[in-house]
Parts: C-alpha cells; structure tokens; sequence
C-alpha cells in the first residue's frame, strides 16, 4: 500500500528530544501504519446542455486535481462519479489515470418502462400506465486502482422517480474489488437517488420515490452482498432530509461513516478545512459501511475536497466526500 499522509492537526505537536536513529523511525513506521483503502464519491453535475453550461473547463479541472494526486501518491484507490451525464466527462476517466473502469447503465438499459409519470409543465398528478422515456443515462462512473469484478447493477424504474429525475436511468452499481491483502473482495455500491425540491414534483410525491428507491436498495444488498465481504456504500443518496434519512437508516443495515468518526474522537480526523456539518446530516453525499465476518473496517479519515473554482465558477454543486478506512483481516469476529 501506498504512504498516506494525514494532517494531524486534532492531535497537536509531538515534541521529540534527542537524536533518533534513522532506522529506528523507520521501523517504527511500518509497525504503526495501517493498511488503508480510501474512496471518493463525487457528484460532478456534468448535466447536458443547455440545462448547465461552462462544463468544459471544469470537468478539465477536476480530471487534473485526480492527475496530480496521483503524481504525488495521494490520489484515492476508489472514486465513484454520479451525475457524469456528458461525454465531456471522460476527461476524467483519461487523465486520472485509473486502471480499471466501470460505467452504469446507459439511457436504454433496463426492461420496466412502464411506470409513474409526471408532467411538470402541465401540473399533472401522477397517472399509472404511462410510458417514460428515458433521455439520459445513469451517469454513475466508477474508477479504480485494484482489480474490479462481477459489476452488477438494477435500474429504479418508472415507478421509483419523481419529476425531473424520471428523465435519467437512474441506477444502482455493486462491484466487487480485490484489495491488495484481503482474501475476500471489498463490495462497493454506489448509486444517485431522487431528488428533493429540484426534481419539481410535489412533496409528498418525491418522498414516496425517495422511500422506493430505498426499498429496492435494501432487496439489492439482500441478494447481492455478502455477510463475509465488508461493505462500502458511496454516493449522492439525496438523505439531506431528515424523513428520508431517518427510513433509509432503518431500512439499510449500514453504518453511516460520519457517525463512527466523530464518535471515535481524535482516533478518526477531520480534515482541518471541513465542518462536522458536511459530513454528517445536512449532505446528500454520504458514505455508509458496513465489516464483513474476515475483515474489519475502520473510518479513520474524512474530508470534503474539490473546493476550488474556475473562471468564478465552482466544479461542482457538491464536493467532494473523501473517506479513509483501515483494514484488518485478523481481528474482526463479526459485523
């Protein structure tokens, strides 16, 4: 595994008198650094024209962040993109460097398009039985360092959007990763759920969408993960309210990352730049896990990143939501 610097500005100073050998730092190093696996969920809202426009330079802009992290040796093992709608968006997938590459679902994929509608404009109430056209792919991308196998993934459906969101395939993603060190794959999901006000169908509506999308995460993972595997969910579940968060929490057997780091004191860090407030409930990107009966895992670093602007402009509604786990196969006896 590669060195990872962390700023531990929480700890404080450490003072050291005397000389100490250059070998004995050494070798205390590798006995106290653990074997990390980091991940980066990023909604990069690369939406068409002429819905967003100036996109360009900065999906540039982002795509050369990644490159230069890796150039340093700081990039993250993972990065999983929602809203990659534009072709655009391959910058990202061709100068971040990443060996290995998985896309969701595109405009087509999936066979239920017969479901729930709703005609902004017109201000229609839902009717069942209409037929949804599809005019964008899932945008859900996701870029590793390790190994990738068995992506699968399932599409909402017409009966599991409101408003707006009904015009992209939204999707869910699992795929498995071979972590160096690890006898059983990480299992990584990564999916973007509805909206909330944005989406422009009434409240009640969008709720109810929201709540679906959940139900068929929760029968996904029921059929898909396994109790041996750790589990990693990341993405833009769209949990900013509370009614949503506080469902998907009961339905999802996860544990949310912000939760466990904050609880864990100056154990886990919060990057210096980043409020409690980013990562914990008032964010729709989150990131959720859960350890597998081999492997424990452990939160030990957040931070929220990509802040920068271009020509004025931020890259991106969102941030990025960026989590460091430790891993250990030796102690962890179950969940």
């Amino acid at each position: 595994m590669k060195m990872i610097r962390y700023p531990f500005a929480l700890i404080g100073t450490a003072f050291v008198s005397g000389l100490i050998a250059l070998s004995t730092l050494q070798a205390q190093a590798a006995e106290s650094t653990p074997d990390i696996l980091s991940i980066l969920t990023y909604n990069i809202n690369a939406l068409p024209s002429p819905v967003k426009r100036h996109k360009t330079s900065r999906l540039n802009r982002i795509a050369e962040i990644l490159k230069e992290r890796r150039e340093n040796g700081t990039q993250p093992d993972i990065v999983v993109l929602q809203e990659a709608f534009v072709d655009r968006s391959n910058v990202i997938i061709e100068q971040s460097g990443y060996k290995y590459v998985v896309r969701g679902p595109g405009r087509k994929s999936g066979k239920k398009q017969i479901g729930t509608s709703w005609n902004v404009e017109g201000g229609h109430s839902y009717a069942k039985g209409q037929k949804i056209q599809k005019f964008m792919n899932s945008g859900l991308i996701i870029l590793s360092d390790f190994e990738i196998t068995n992506p699968v993934f399932t599409t909402f459906g017409a009966d599991a959007c409101a408003g707006l969101d009904c015009l992209a395939n939204k999707s869910i993603v699992m795929i498995e990763i071979s972590v160096p060190g690890m006898d059983t794959p990480v299992h990584l999901v990564t999916s973007h759920f509805n909206s909330n006000r944005s989406s422009k169908a009434p409240g009640a509506v969008r709720l109810r969408a929201h709540q679906k999308q959940t139900d068929i995460l929760a029968k996904f993972l029921a059929r898909t993960s396994s109790i041996k595997a750790p589990l990693i969910l990341a993405g833009d579940f769209n949990t900013k309210p509370p009614r949503r968060y506080q469902y998907f929490r009961e339905k999802i057997d996860t544990l949310d990352v912000a939760e466990v780091c904050l609880e864990r004191g100056e154990v886990c860090i919060l990057d210096t730049n980043t409020e409690i407030s980013e990562i914990l409930y008032l964010t729709n990107d989150k990131q959720f896990y859960r350890s597998g009966s081999a492997i424990l895992l452990t939160p030990i670093y957040i931070e929220r990143n990509f802040r920068e602007t271009v020509q004025g402009r931020p890259l991106s509604d969102h941030t990025g939501y960026e989590v460091h786990y430790e891993y250990d196969v030796r102690k962890n006896t179950g969940n």
